[in-house]
């Protein structure tokens, strides 16, 4: 689970990402620049853990596009 929001003309994407399940997956924030490549925050993980989600479009770019994404842990 996240709670994010666009800032700044959609040049960055700031929250929190929450792992709420023991399920062996740990949770991120995904964001798609303009020019089609991904910006990824930090995960979370075990369940309970947080983490803060501070990701910043490249110069002259902005983001189109925002997910979850998870890693194996």
């Amino acid at each position: 689970m996240a709670s994010i929001q666009y800032c700044d003309g959609g040049t960055s994407v700031i929250g929190t990402v929450y792992d709420t399940a023991a399920d062996g997956r740990c949770p991120r924030v995904e964001a798609k620049q303009s020019n089609g490549s991904w910006r990824t925050s930090d995960w979370a993980g075990p369940k309970g853990d947080t983490s803060p989600v501070n990701l910043y479009a490249s110069p002259g770019l902005y983001f189109v596009d925002v997910r979850m994404g998870y890693i194996s842990c």
